[in-house]
């Protein structure tokens, strides 16, 4: 069975003995029963039934066997592929031999196989190329999806003289030379002009851009003439000429004759590579009952569907001898909110705070409400002769266990605060408490827009006059809001105020929600959203450095991109958008702050919506929401930078490597339920370091949708009464990235080809291992 044409060709057959010289062509095998021998240039492998091979262009190959088998050959033309995706050969394709063919993206490559078998089968005769050409550029675009190789700078590597530009734009060439290829096309794709690239190109490779490739395709076109039988007018066409006299005119200019003349005399020259002769093709037909028999057996699929991402491979080969490290990695402080000061009587929340401080290091204990409104503060606490009874006694209680956890504590005041109260508060305070314990206060006030000038300036000496009387060291800030615009009047008005330069700290939330309009789809509105608590910060920093204000930012309350109901807050899987905004953060802000648990912080509403003006660590019965193992993670994050990008960070700490991979997306959190819609955002990342010699261990933390997650594991529960004790405490077990490990023996270099979902955070722990007693084994 075969169908035949410019673009393509699908043949299936039974193939005892066939041979295929170099061609421009992409060859896709799939062996659907029986077993053969495949010979290319690079290797020879047994195929076994059901496996797949590429074959990739210009390599010739053979296919050999001694029994019967079913064998799909599809041939897809080059200058087609190119017509598609003009950087297509820029790569090779392969199936990864570590994967034996059951990769979930193998059997979408068989499933797309198996619609183009069904198709041809059918021959529907005024649809069939329309609908093989759909199954087709599936396939080409799962190729370039999953089956990529990671580019192999071989020039620059034969030639350490190019700089890594041009070396790129060479590469460039010589996967696109067979097309129409200009100078404004590779200029535009390295970010320069096209005279300046004309330049740097001619004084690196001696010769102009069209030069080189003129000469480049007279080369191939010579290769065919001498190793090939094919006609002039294919060859011309093959090799990207305008037209077989084209071809001819160019080739006796350079090789001072004509191509017929060169096919004859480099033929008959001794030293010459001869035709290849073909030893005989066997090739029979398999009866279209037997096709259809086997279409109809049971179909094996991944846990994938067809997950086919716009996004490029990406690929990086790092050399690591010669990465030279910049600062270490920063960890900011942290603070952990509460609403009111008296929830740090509840046994619960001690509880889960004390379990916290054991996980990571808590700097102190934020209480967001005005503390001298809480309910602590009942009528008679501030009588002295009561001061070890009643409320006072409660006070005691926080206030020591506190001290005991060697935390700080951020209390707030507003312009409503009384200062009368605070100063009775700070009396009592100070003969009752030891120094340890009210050495580590500090105080805020928020920052009123509503109020005047002289209002605030008022509050504000009276209270500052106040802390300096009774306690001299402690710290005293402003909280403000800022609007999500630049330079709004009520941002203005506190920045140029001679408050500011009084303060000890500068306190502020940074709410991407503040941008994101759930009715508005542009992607380009969306993505202003990806960093914004860093460029709202960043914002801030430029302002206090143009008045020429040094101040410590505290940044007590941020979030990113998320919904504001329950489904899309706890869909919408952010762990990389979250990483990125956390390391953005660390550089620029003194001490970060999270909320901890979404019940005490009253965060769902009457009417079914989210408030998500803040990040919280855990959900109710203590279970830990993503961005408390997005901190897991970068806590255990250290040692110097060697790479610091958006999608990629490399650190070394004394010997070993950590090598941390995110798939950062930004989409409304509306489509967070559509897997067909967030698998396109799936990306595949080729990473290889050089220079890794000897035994290593190896660690990996996955943490995305599937592993890890804590709302898939909830909405798997599929109870009316919702789950039990013993459920939440599985549900506590799962929500943890998967851990890996294993000892591997590297020789110059380790490399990795995984792929990511959207927001997926990968973390790769690298350490050097001793050699044991007695293992000689080359390292």
């Amino acid at each position: 069975m075969e169908q035949r044409g410019s673009e393509f060709s699908v043949k299936v057959q039974d193939i005892r003995q066939f041979h295929q010289e170099e061609d421009d062509a992409l060859t896709l095998l799939w062996l659907l029963e029986g077993s053969a021998e495949l010979k290319t240039d690079q290797r020879q492998v047994t195929l076994e039934a059901d496996s797949l091979t590429i074959v990739n262009r210009n390599q010739r190959w053979q296919l050999t066997s001694e029994s019967g088998n079913t064998t799909m050959c599809v041939v897809l033309s080059g200058r087609w592929i190119q017509q598609l995706c003009h950087d297509f050969f820029a790569h090779d394709y392969a199936i990864p031999s570590d994967a034996g063919g059951g990769w979930p993206q193998c059997d979408e490559l068989r499933h797309l196989l198996r619609q183009l078998l069904a198709s041809t089968l059918i021959n529907e005769q005024h649809r069939y190329r329309l609908e093989a050409i759909r199954w087709l550029s599936e396939i080409l675009l799962l190729l370039t999806s999953r089956f990529q190789q990671p580019a192999r700078l071989i020039l620059r590597e034969n030639h350490p003289g190019l700089s890594k530009r041009i070396a790129r734009v060479v590469e460039r060439i010589n996967a696109s030379y067979t097309r129409r290829i200009t100078l404004a096309e590779i200029a535009e794709s390295e970010f320069v002009s096209e005279a300046w690239l004309s330049r740097l190109f001619r004084k690196e490779m001696g010769v102009s851009f069209m030069q080189y490739i003129t000469t480049l395709r007279l080369e191939k076109a010579s290769d065919a003439l001498r190793l090939t039988s094919r006609p002039l007018h294919q060859i011309a066409l093959e090799q990207g000429f305008a037209s077989t006299r084209m071809m001819s005119d160019l080739f006796r200019r350079h090789y001072q004759m004509a191509p017929g003349e060169f096919r004859k005399q480099r033929r008959s020259h001794p030293g010459t590579p001869r035709l290849r002769q073909s030893t005989g093709e066997q090739l029979y037909p398999v009866a279209v009952d037997r096709l259809f028999s086997l279409l109809n057996q049971p179909e094996t699929r991944g846990r994938e569907p067809s997950s086919l991402t716009p996004h490029p491979v990406q690929e990086r080969v790092l050399d690591l001898p010669l990465l030279k490290p910049s600062a270490p990695l920063r960890h900011t402080r942290m603070v952990v909110t509460v609403r009111e000061l008296d929830d740090l009587l509840r046994e619960d929340v001690r509880r889960e705070l004390e379990k916290l401080g054991e996980a990571m290091p808590v700097y102190g204990i934020d209480i967001a409400e005005p503390f001298l409104s809480s309910r602590l503060f009942a009528s008679g606490w501030d009588d002295p002769q009561m001061a070890g009874y009643a409320c006072w006694y409660n006070l005691h209680q926080v206030f020591t266990w506190l001290g005991q956890k060697q935390w700080a504590v951020l209390l707030h005041t507003g312009l409503t605060t009384r200062t009368d109260l605070l100063a009775r508060f700070l009396q009592q305070s100070v003969n009752h408490f030891s120094p340890d314990i009210t050495g580590s206060w500090q105080f805020v006030m928020h920052w009123s827009t509503q109020a005047s000038e002289e209002t605030r300036s008022q509050v504000w000496q009276a209270q500052r006059a106040t802390l300096r009387e009774y306690l001299p060291q402690a710290t005293f800030g402003i909280w403000h809001r800022f609007s999500p615009g630049h330079g709004a009047q009520n941002d203005e008005a506190l920045l140029n105020s001679t408050l500011l330069t009084q303060a000890d700290f500068l306190a502020c939330p940074a709410d991407a929600n503040e941008l994101l309009d759930l009715a508005q789809l542009d992607p380009a509105h969306l993505s202003s959203s990806e960093n914004y608590p860093v460029q709202k910060i960043r914002q801030i920093l430029t302002s206090l450095r143009q008045r020429k204000i040094s101040l410590p930012l505290w940044l007590l309350s941020w979030n990113t991109l998320t919904g504001n109901t329950r489904t899309t807050n706890g869909g919408f899987f952010r762990g990389a958008l979250l990483m990125q905004n956390l390391l953005g953060l660390s550089e620029q802000v003194w001490l970060v702050g999270f909320w901890l648990n979404s019940g005490l912080q009253g965060e769902a509403r009457a009417n079914n919506t989210i408030d998500t003006s803040s990040l919280a660590l855990q959900y109710n019965h203590g279970l830990p929401r993503p961005i408390y193992w997005v901190l897991w993670l970068w806590r255990r994050l250290r040692g110097e930078m060697l790479v610091n990008e958006k999608n990629l960070l490399l650190l070394r700490h004394h010997n070993g490597y950590q090598l941390l991979l995110c798939n950062t997306v930004v989409f409304n959190p509306l489509l967070s339920s559509e897997e067909a819609f967030i698998q396109r955002f799936r990306q595949q990342y080729h990473v290889q370091l050089k220079g890794l010699s000897g035994r290593w261990r190896i660690k990996c933390h996955l943490f995305d949708q599937h592993n890890g997650a804590l709302y898939p594991l909830i909405e798997g529960v599929r109870s009316e009464r919702g789950p039990d004790e013993e459920m939440w405490r599985w549900v506590e077990h799962k929500a943890r990235p998967m851990l890996s490990m294993h000892d591997e023996r590297l020789h110059e270099g380790w490399q990795i080809a995984e792929s990511l979902e959207s927001n997926a955070l990968m973390l790769f722990e690298l350490a050097p291992l001793l050699p044991h007693e007695g293992d000689h084994s080359p390292r």
